[in-house]
């Protein structure tokens, strides 16, 4: 019997409810399902507690960080991008300029992409030295040629030196850049040339010979043969506007008065023309020789 102190009865056991007589194992396994539930939300809302106050004292900061770092991506990105197009554009600029000007200006804008500004001023000086040397303005044609005076060859000379020149002094002596130099030292050997100034343009053909002996042997032995024999033009030439016409034989006659005319007469022997021989003395008789 179960007796009640508050009401001070004692109570049947048969009435009271049936969920009151469960096992005490029963009772225990749910007290631990219900302090593991309590556990759980526990937990929970001290995750979340906890991932509340990092947002509020460090969220800032690694979100600022997480931004930056986007920023310097697409920076590098845009960067990177940029000077493929600026490489391209200097080269694309090279090629199509065609004039000396132009090609100076293309090695001024575009002085660090690869070796665009020592060829651009290798062109524009190999253009201003042909026009001295041929004694035309440069942009003439077949048709359409531009003499060029004593002034303006002398300009076009010294012009080409200096671009030469400048070509020389940007040489690292590295070997990606033997074969510019060089070209650059044989200019200023021509430019000399042009001058009359031998002696000036064997010493730059030697310096030549020695800035590409070991990478090109062979561009060096060139430039040996002619600063050892550029002291034999001591003097101009004066090349011909045009080539003397050869003597054709159209309409020549043959000086035959009696000529044939026609194949027929050729290889008849009645018509062969007759030709008269050597004349011969008369042989003294030798009976009459005393």
């Amino acid at each position: 019997m179960l007796r009640n102190e508050g009401l001070d009865t004692i109570l049947d056991p048969s009435l009271v409810p049936v969920s009151t007589t469960l096992a005490p194992e029963g009772i225990h396994m749910d007290r631990e399902r219900l302090k593991d539930v309590q556990t759980s939300d526990l937990k929970d809302d001290r995750l979340n507690e906890d991932f509340v106050v990092w947002l509020k004292t460090k969220g800032p900061t690694w979100l600022l960080m997480i931004l930056v770092a986007v920023v310097a991506y697409l920076y590098i990105i845009n960067w990177k991008q940029g000077q493929i197009n600026y490489r391209n554009e200097a080269w694309i600029a090279l090629a199509e300029a065609q004039l000396p000007t132009s090609l100076e200006d293309v090695a001024v804008q575009y002085p660090d992409v690869d070796s665009v500004a020592p060829q651009a001023r290798l062109r524009a000086a190999g253009m201003y030295l042909q026009s001295a040397l041929l004694m035309r303005g440069i942009g003439s044609t077949t048709e359409n040629t531009i003499a060029l005076s004593d002034e303006d060859r002398t300009f076009n000379l010294d012009r080409a030196a200096a671009l030469y020149g400048e070509v020389v002094s940007s040489d690292t002596g590295d070997v990606s850049d033997t074969v510019i130099a060089y070209s650059a030292l044989n200019g200023l050997a021509a430019v000399a040339e042009s001058k009359g100034d031998l002696d000036d343009a064997a010493a730059w053909y030697a310096k030549a010979a020695q800035r590409s002996e070991d990478a090109f042997p062979f561009l060096s032995q060139r430039a040996r043969v002619r600063a050892e024999s550029c002291s034999q033009y001591d003097h101009l030439v004066s090349l011909p506007e045009s080539l003397q016409e050869e003597p054709s034989l159209e309409g020549f006659i043959p000086p035959i008065d009696d000529r044939p005319e026609s194949i027929e007469d050729i290889t008849n022997i009645i018509t062969l023309p007759d030709f008269q021989g050597p004349s011969a003395e008369p042989s003294e008789d030798p009976g009459d020789q005393p």
